[in-house]
């Protein structure tokens, strides 16, 4: 079949991409970095920006991992060089941003033992062994700083909906301990006493001072941004409402702290009962407690986020329904991110299970999947639309067996996994040299075309 002419604006954009990519070459890995050294992140429309203000900045995209274990490990001595090696894998591949947990809620290993009562160990810098007398680098500190060293941004979530490291069950069940009468751990969303825990809890990260750098968290141009919670999710109030309202207030609340950081709220995707909500899109067609719209319209939320799993989402369908459903999730997020939202859009986690036993085909296809997910990324950057990275689940260093899960992905021992995504990271890297002032245009002109479009449409209707 005859390859389709390239259309005008299509074919200036890909010349745009073409000298980009020689002037990348040309100057050396360094270009293509863009990761944590570059300064503070900010937004302009759907663009992440660094390097100037939110309309003189260039263009950020980003291809990122996610390693919530990055701050349990630092914290222990014997396993710290695996936080090191991680950077620095991911850092070889063209990542520029990691997603981590700065929360850890009670339990064996806890930041936060009780309400306002924090481990230091998994904090800190500077306590010292007894044998060598030599300071002992533990916790967040060392991940930030580490983050910093291999220009690498870092998306900080502050709590968990689910139990793992706590989160919002331990949250309720501290406020039980204290007397206070909760139901369910949906709670977490509108009890008083909880909500300033949890208050408390980011007033604590954010204004905490590096003991390695001696910057605060809330001043550190490493940290892209704070996430409220990973994955809310509300069974007491299914169609949003009580998620809605608690974002509502811990969005402004961290901006009143940091106002320098984008905010967002950690959500999966999911349509509510709000307006512009599309809840038979959702997995299964049903409700999940969240609004993807009109939550991600709260104030002091900056951009918006989507999770992507559909082998678990559509557990025991056939493979093509899972695919039809890959692509419809990034096709209508990043169209009503662009309609009603005007935000960057950002996919930070997707993965799919790896099987044991029957590693070949089962790669096959999670490979199949990574290029399809990475690929609609680049689509869209790279004609202006909103969907501008993501996150994969999760990375890991060789020898770390008791924290897989079925879907990590370890880079130098998958070596075609890794090739995908440093070729998706070069390609990122090549479009932020091209600068705001195209995209724009490359955006503006898509808009009119759309526009023209359905006044054709309604005409011949």
């Amino acid at each position: 079949m005859a390859k389709a002419k390239p259309r005008p604006a299509a074919a200036i954009l890909l010349l745009l991409i073409f000298l980009a990519a020689a002037a990348a070459a040309g100057a050396g890995s360094d270009a293509e970095t863009t990761g944590g050294g570059g300064g503070m992140v900010g937004v302009h429309g759907t663009r992440f920006v660094v390097g100037g203000g939110e309309r003189d900045g260039r263009p950020i995209y980003f291809s990122g991992f996610n390693a919530y274990w990055l701050m349990l490990v630092a914290s222990d001595p014997a396993r710290r060089g695996k936080v090191v090696a991680a950077f620095r894998q991911a850092a070889d591949h063209g990542l520029n941003l990691a997603r981590t947990w700065a929360f850890s809620d009670g339990g064996d290993t806890p930041l936060q033992a009780a309400p306002g009562v924090y481990d230091e160990a998994m904090f800190q810098v500077a306590t010292v062994t007894t044998v060598t007398c030599k300071p002992k680098r533990d916790g967040l500190d060392f991940v930030v700083a580490e983050a910093r060293r291999h220009g690498i941004y870092l998306l900080l979530c502050l709590t968990n909906n689910f139990h793992d490291f706590g989160g919002k069950r331990q949250y309720v069940q501290w406020a039980r301990d204290a007397g206070h009468r909760l139901a369910t751990d949906d709670d977490f969303f509108n009890s008083t006493v909880v909500k300033d825990y949890y208050k408390n809890h980011v007033k604590t990260v954010l204004t905490r001072v590096n003991t390695l750098t001696g910057v605060a968290y809330k001043d550190d141009s490493t940290i892209l941004g704070w996430e409220l919670m990973n994955e809310p999710r509300c069974d007491a109030e299914p169609t949003g409402a009580m998620v809605q309202a608690w974002v509502e207030e811990m969005a402004p609340y961290v901006k009143s702290i940091d106002g320098g950081h984008l905010v967002t709220a950690g959500l999966e995707g999911f349509y509510g009962a709000g307006a512009h909500e599309s809840k038979d899109l959702n997995p299964w067609g049903i409700y999940y407690g969240t609004n993807f719209v009109e939550t991600h319209r709260a104030r002091g939320v900056d951009f918006a986020t989507i999770h992507l799993y559909p082998d678990v989402w559509l557990w025991g369908s056939a493979a093509d329904t899972q695919l039809a459903f890959l692509r419809n999730w990034t096709r209508s997020h990043a169209r009503d991110t662009e309609l009603y939202l005007g935000k960057p859009l950002l996919v930070t986690e997707y993965g799919q299970f790896l099987w044991e036993g029957i590693a070949g085909a089962n790669r096959t296809q999670r490979d199949y999947f990574l290029r399809l997910v990475l690929d609609s990324i680049y689509a869209s950057a790279a004609r202006g639309g909103p969907l501008v990275g993501g996150a994969f689940w999760q990375l890991l260093d060789g020898g770390m067996d008791t924290l897989r899960d079925g879907y990590e992905i370890i880079l130098p021992e998958d070596q075609l996994a890794a090739t995908i995504i440093g070729n998706h990271s070069r390609q990122l890297a090549q479009l932020s040299l091209i600068t705001s002032e195209d995209v724009e245009k490359q955006a503006a002109l898509r808009r009119r075309r759309r526009s023209a479009h359905r006044k054709i449409h309604v005409v011949q209707g």
